[in-house]
C-alpha cells in the first residue's frame, strides 16, 4: 500500500512540473531609463518615444522579448479559450509616462498577450512590423501569411485612466492575384468601411462600402486580449 502511495504522489509531482506554467515578470513602476525596466534574460526588440497623455513630455512605448523560447498556449478565434500551443519566445508591451520635471518615467501599463510572438507571422516570418507613437496615441503594426497575407493594425489611446482601442485596419490579399478585402474600423464614430477588390488596381476595381458597427464598449488591453482573438461580427475576426 506504502508503494501504491508513493507511486501516486511521484506521479502528481511530474503532472504539476509538465503543467507548470511560464511567469512573467513584473515590470518596475518607477525609473529613469529603459534599462533599469529591462527584467533579466528579456531584452528590447523595439522602443519608441512619444507624447501620449497631452502634457508635452515624451513617454515610453517598449518591447521586450524573453531570451529564449517556451510553449505557450494562446488564444485565438474568442477572447478567452487559450486553444493554441506554440514555443516561441514570449514578448511585453509596456508603456511609460515621462514626468515633465523630473524625467522620471512611471509604469502605465503591461500587456503580456498582445504583441504577436516571432513565430505567429507564417512565412513572412516575425509579424511586428510597427511600433509608433503620433497624435498622443500609440500604433501597432502586424503582418504575415504566405500567398495569401494579412495585415493588422490596432491604434489605442490613452483616455480616462485606460488604454482604449480607438481605430484598426485588417487587409486580407493574395500576393500574386491581388484580390483582397480591407477592413478599416472607427471606434469612436461606430463606422466600418470595407472595400472589396483588387490592391494593383485600387482606382477601378474596387467597391467601398460602410456600415454601423456594433458593440457594447470600447475595448481595451484588458478586455482586448490579442489580434485575432475578436468575433467583431460572424466569422470575422480582428
Amino acid at each position: 500500500m506504502k508503494v501504491f502511495y508513493l507511486s501516486i504522489l511521484m506521479l502528481c509531482a511530474q503532472i504539476g512540473f509538465a503543467q507548470k506554467t511560464f511567469i512573467f515578470p513584473k515590470i518596475k513602476a518607477q525609473g529613469s531609463s529603459v534599462e533599469q525596466f529591462t527584467p533579466p534574460n528579456w531584452m528590447i526588440i523595439d522602443q519608441v518615444h512619444g507624447d501620449l497623455n497631452n502634457d508635452g513630455s515624451e513617454d515610453l512605448a517598449v518591447v521586450f522579448e524573453y531570451n529564449k523560447p517556451i510553449d505557450e498556449t494562446r488564444v485565438y478565434g474568442d477572447n478567452s479559450s487559450a486553444i493554441i500551443k506554440e514555443t516561441q519566445k514570449p514578448r511585453i508591451l509596456a508603456i511609460f509616462f515621462k514626468d515633465k520635471s523630473t524625467g522620471a518615467l512611471s509604469l502605465s501599463t503591461q500587456n503580456n498577450d498582445f504583441i504577436l510572438r516571432s513565430e505567429e507571422g507564417g512565412k513572412l516570418g516575425d509579424p511586428l512590423q510597427q511600433i509608433a507613437i503620433k497624435d498622443q496615441q500609440l500604433y501597432l503594426r502586424f503582418q504575415g501569411g504566405a500567398e495569401w497575407r494579412w495585415e493588422l493594425g490596432y491604434t489605442f489611446k490613452f483616455e480616462n485612466k485606460d488604454w482604449f482601442l480607438t481605430s484598426a485596419i485588417n487587409l486580407y490579399f493574395n500576393q500574386n492575384t491581388g484580390d483582397m478585402t480591407e477592413r478599416v474600423y472607427d471606434f469612436k464614430t461606430r463606422e466600418l468601411f470595407t472595400t472589396v477588390g483588387n490592391l494593383h488596381r485600387r482606382d477601378i476595381a474596387n467597391r467601398r462600402t460602410s456600415e454601423v458597427l456594433y458593440f457594447s464598449e470600447l475595448r481595451t488591453f484588458r478586455t482586448f486580449k490579442k489580434p485575432w482573438a475578436w468575433e467583431i461580427m460572424p466569422n470575422v475576426y480582428l
